[in-house]
């Protein structure tokens, strides 16, 4: 999307180094919670729809046969008129027809000449109309218990998924100084999310799929039949934005994204919630991403693992990940060269010559660049990281490629405050096993440090935080938030070359609290054997200390570097006997 030409004043922050930096990941968090209340909810409750969503607008008036009236049309669910559009929505013969869903916007444009600009501007609005029979069918799939988090989220509006699960309506609202409506009727709206989700209450924020043609016949919106709303609770209303933008950035396929408004007769008429849309790996995104996939994509599987069986547990007898049909991203999905695919990263063994072994299968290229963004923008609940949020591509060319997705856990989230950059998947592994690999994956990493260095990502943020601001999308916790992630981006510019020297030798075992015991990596607690103290690695005493990487401080003090989650403090690990290649 195209970023305001004016220049959002530089925020000037205290900074003193990564003490600072480490405590305010230990301390945010815990201010912000404890900030919150009903001033959370007032924010809301002044955040109005505007003109689309008043209390006193008249009543929809038809606009004449199959103006926007059911199936066929461009609305209509079966309690407003039947398939044929005669006399559903607002587009039937009838005289006039009341919404049942008050403080709905008025259609004013036919679907059929409504040209909304989805991620070329911020801003537009969402109106869903949910039947309570709807509503409860869509949380009761989502899980029974309440909202995901039992401490309660830091926003609030006003105060599992579901298959097949609708929303009777669905107005959309172009941004700009001539908005228009039109009522694209009845969508499929699931409830989704991880860590992120909750149900869809009028005090929570539920991630929505929506698949737009479901019930309309090849209804688009723009030209996209699916988007996802995502919440912008865990991650925060920068992250995945931010994050997928600089993927596109910096070269790498990535989702396009965007800020959006959302209503719906859940939250009460006179509330909008700001939310970010992400594109769906679809094919909408293999066309406007071919030239930097290999002519477009074959196949798209999202799944949780790895590569030779569920959740990183290889073996001959292991079920693959692609004989799931759930898996695919498309409406159908050809596994035959993945399966093969997977089966040679499992008979490849890790050493030398495993990157030219898997190099009519795999793209290393942009493999290496995965691997790198993962480190340098912090996505530590990735492929590689966590066996999480999984993305495989079957390219146009018969490569394969991961791509970025749940990125909202990024720059310095505090779950994953540092992620390093070896990672622990299958592929990673054998490629820290390869000389000639991580030789390629180093020479990557340098080059994308220089280009996300001239990209000057706080410069991103602030115009970003200038946008959220002019739109009045700034909720309460963001400003702490913006801080945050401006001292992040100026210790990161300043971090990595350190830390790329640090790894430039093939690491020993992904993370600084693993240790070599005696063949195989661990914690050090799992260890046997006769195994003496592990000094801090390097990159931790010329950096001061990160948080879960050893630190120069005592056990557990994290104000001197250690990290009390991990309690390896100064000398933190022990080390057996050395082994020539890392694997699990």
């Amino acid at each position: 999307m195209p970023y305001s030409s004016k220049t959002a004043p530089k925020r000037s922050f205290h900074r003193s180094g990564p003490l600072s930096r480490l405590l305010l990941v230990a301390t945010g968090p815990l201010m912000l919670a404890l900030g919150c209340g009903e001033d959370v909810t007032r924010n809301y409750i002044t955040n109005v729809y505007g003109d689309g969503g008043a209390d006193d607008q008249p009543p929809v008036t038809s606009a004449g046969k199959g103006g926007s009236g059911g199936k066929g049309g461009s609305s209509g669910s079966s309690s407003q008129g039947g398939d044929t559009g005669e006399a559903g929505g607002s587009g039937g013969e009838a005289g006039e027809y009341v919404s049942p869903y008050p403080g709905a916007p008025q259609a004013d444009t036919a679907v059929a000449d409504h040209e909304p600009d989805l991620f070329g501007v911020i801003g537009n609005r969402f109106w869903f109309g949910v039947s309570d029979e709807q509503l409860e069918q869509m949380n009761a799939l989502a899980g029974g218990g309440g909202p995901w988090n039992p401490y309660g989220d830091i926003y609030q509006p006003g105060g599992g998924s579901g298959e097949g699960n609708y929303a009777d309506h669905l107005w959309v609202t172009t941004a700009g100084a001539d908005p228009k409506t039109a009522d694209y009727g009845q969508v499929q709206v699931k409830i989704v999310g991880q860590s992120t989700m909750r149900q869809w209450t009028p005090t929570s924020i539920p991630n929505l799929n929506v698949d737009f043609d479901e019930f309309v016949e090849d209804q688009r919106i723009g030209v996209f039949e699916h988007l996802r709303f995502n919440n912008a609770l865990v991650g925060s209303i920068f992250r995945e934005r931010i994050t997928l933008e600089l993927y596109n950035r910096l070269g790498y396929p990535a989702p396009r994204t965007t800020y959006a408004w959302v209503s719906s007769n859940v939250w009460g008429p006179n509330i909008a919630v700001p939310y970010i849309m992400v594109e769906r790996y679809k094919p909408t995104f293999c066309e406007h991403q071919k030239d930097n996939i290999g002519g477009g994509c074959a196949n798209i599987w999202e799944f949780a693992g790895d590569l030779g069986g569920y959740w990183g547990y290889p073996g001959e007898d292991a079920p693959s990940v692609f004989d799931d049909p759930e898996v695919c991203e498309f409406n159908e999905c050809d596994n035959t060269r993945a399966k093969e695919f997977e089966t040679a990263v499992r008979e490849t063994p890790e050493g030398p010559g495993y990157k030219a072994a898997l190099a009519s299968w795999l793209d290393w290229p942009s493999f290496h660049a995965f691997q790198c963004l993962s480190w340098i923008l912090a996505t530590g609940d990735d492929a590689l990281h966590n066996t999480n949020n999984v993305v495989i591509m079957e390219r146009g060319d018969g490569l394969f490629q991961y791509l970025p997705y749940s990125v909202d856990i990024s720059l310095g989230q505090e779950w994953y405050p540092t992620v390093p950059l070896p990672g622990s998947n299958s592929i990673a592994r054998g490629c820290q096993s390869d000389d000639v690999c991580w030789e390629d994956t180093i020479a990557t990493c340098e080059q994308l440090i220089t280009d996300f260095t001239a990209l000057d990502p706080g410069a991103l943020l602030d115009s970003v935080y200038e946008q959220l601001t002019d739109e009045g999308m700034i909720r309460s916790g963001d400003e702490g938030r913006y801080e945050f992630l401006s001292n992040w981006f100026e210790s990161r510019l300043v971090d990595l070359p350190v830390e790329l020297e640090y790894f430039r030798e093939p690491p020993m075992c992904p993370y600084p609290d693993m240790v070599d015991c005696g063949g195989y990596c661990d914690y050090y607690w799992n260890c046997e054997g006769n195994c003496g103290p592990m000094p801090p690695p390097p990159i931790m005493e010329a950096a001061g200390g990160a948080p879960g990487a050893g630190g120069a401080g005592a056990v557990g003090d994290a104000g001197a570097g250690g990290s009390p989650d991990v309690g390896q403090g100064g000398g933190g690990g022990v080390v057996c006997n050395p082994i020539e290649y890392y694997g699990l």
